[in-house]
């Protein structure tokens, strides 16, 4: 069709004379531009977190987590794991581990939140089934107090409490790309990129932001189904400036956000409401190939084949309907309705 893909490192944008500079010292022209890099990982500062806590972001990073429990796991004295974050990729990190590994008597396991609880912006039920799920085990959630500094073996806590760490894994938050403010889109380095409704940068209108480098003040926990919806969003409004019409304002959807547990829980939190079971285990896989499937090129005929064919593969025809519909989610057995946010008094 005529695209060029090419595979580099962005080391500037320079929105005066749009132009995008790669590392291999590239200059490419743009009539539009648009931002997908996401945020990179924040250790605030803390004294060691760079050097010696694993980072939480991307597949090559878990699979490096996974390599070095492996090799933990074989040793004969007891281990410990340090999580740094007890947010969603902190918990869904705690589940996994506790799938992988529950079984060995040697792990011993603390996560690590500066809130006063566990996944903060969950209504407090999701937080006791967790430390319930993680009763039988050797497991230490330290909440209220911030990480100070890590080193080869330790974590330093903010309290004066030095904890054992033969791994320490870091997913305490993400900060915008370096590249946002070294190309002018931001004043500091801390800012996401103002944007307009449209999603087009404050000042640079031929220039769109979509998933985490947006700063949209509308969305107040950045998930992905955000970004692939504004993804889609720019395109549109791209296609529509080009054409001399109207661009259109980009409106979050309320689909729900999904923490899975390992293989012992999910929980699926719904507006005001959470519907949490193991049978929901696979939720995430069932979203995950629909997206695959939206991304696919084909026509309607051929996406539904293809999704067909995914989900005779593996566990996806039982799920396709638990993701099409909450109701569909209570009629399966050992799934329930944990809690209910409660109504704010005006």
């Amino acid at each position: 069709m005529g695209h060029r893909f090419l595979s580099g490192t962005v080391t500037q944008i320079v929105p005066g004379k749009k132009q995008v500079i790669t590392a291999s010292g590239k200059k490419l022209r743009y009539d539009y531009c648009v931002v997908a890099i996401g945020g990179v990982t924040n250790t605030f500062g803390v004294q060691g977190a760079e050097k010696y806590a694993l980072p939480f972001k991307n597949v090559a990073q878990c699979h490096s987590i996974g390599q070095t429990l492996q090799k933990l796991s074989k040793i004969k004295r007891p281990f410990y794991i340090v999580i740094v974050g007890g947010g969603i990729e902190g918990i869904e990190a705690l589940g996994e581990i506790l799938r992988g590994f529950r079984k060995h008597d040697g792990i011993r396991i603390r996560i690590i939140e500066r809130a006063a609880h566990l996944l903060p912006e969950a209504p407090a039920d999701v937080e006791s089934e967790i430390q319930e799920h993680c009763r039988p085990y050797s497991f230490e959630s330290i909440t209220g107090v911030v990480v100070k500094k890590i080193t080869p073996k330790t974590v330093l806590l903010s309290n004066g409490h030095r904890l054992k760490s033969d791994v320490t894994i870091w997913t305490g938050g993400v900060k915008p790309n370096p590249i946002l403010s070294k190309s002018g889109f931001t004043n500091t380095p801390d800012e996401w990129a103002p944007v307009q409704d449209s999603l087009q940068h404050d000042a640079y209108e031929t220039v769109f932001f979509a998933g985490d480098a947006a700063g949209v003040s509308s969305i107040h926990s950045k998930q992905a189904y955000h970004a692939i919806d504004m993804g889609v969003c720019a395109a549109e409004n791209i296609i529509n400036l080009n054409a001399g019409k109207a661009v259109k304002p980009f409106k979050p959807s309320g689909k729900p956000t999904i923490v899975s547990f390992g293989d012992l829980d999910s929980f699926v939190i719904a507006g005001k409401t959470v519907i949490a079971g193991s049978a929901l285990n696979g939720l995430k896989e069932v979203v995950f190939q629909m997206i695959m499937t939206e991304f696919d090129p084909s026509g309607l005929v051929m996406k539904a084949l293809h999704l067909s064919n995914r989900a005779g593969k593996t566990s996806l025809r039982k799920g396709l309907p638990l993701a099409l519909s909450p109701s569909a989610m209570l009629k399966l057995k050992n799934v329930r309705i944990l809690s209910q946010r409660p109504e704010k008094k005006e």
